[in-house]
């Protein structure tokens, strides 16, 4: 199920202005995180949108990476397996430009 999800990232995202691409992470974490070949489909997908790839292990990892892209400014952080309670929502209300789209 996860890994068919992983597939649907490559066309999540919009562009932001006229002819512009993006900034987009993709956040790869809880049992997604400990699946290889989920994994390496979310580490194909960043390197061909030149996204930045992160994977968590802990919800605090999780929190620490969607609140470090958000202070970046990134404009779209898609996630496969990150805790909503714990990690997009908290991030989400305090930075409502960046949209967390969760891929399950």
């Amino acid at each position: 199920m996860v890994v068919v999800a992983v597939f649907a990232i490559s066309g999540a995202a919009a562009l932001t202005a006229e002819g512009d691409q993006p900034k987009v992470a993709v956040v790869v974490a809880g049992t997604a995180a400990e699946q290889p070949a989920v994994v390496a489909r979310a580490r194909d997908i960043a390197a061909d949108r030149g996204a930045q790839l992160r994977v968590a292990h802990t919800t605090a990892d999780e929190l620490g990476v969607t609140h470090l892209l958000a202070v970046s400014r990134y404009d779209e952080v898609l996630t496969i397996g990150v805790d909503r309670r714990i990690a997009i929502d908290p991030v989400a209300a305090r930075f409502p430009d960046t949209r967390f789209v969760a891929i399950d």
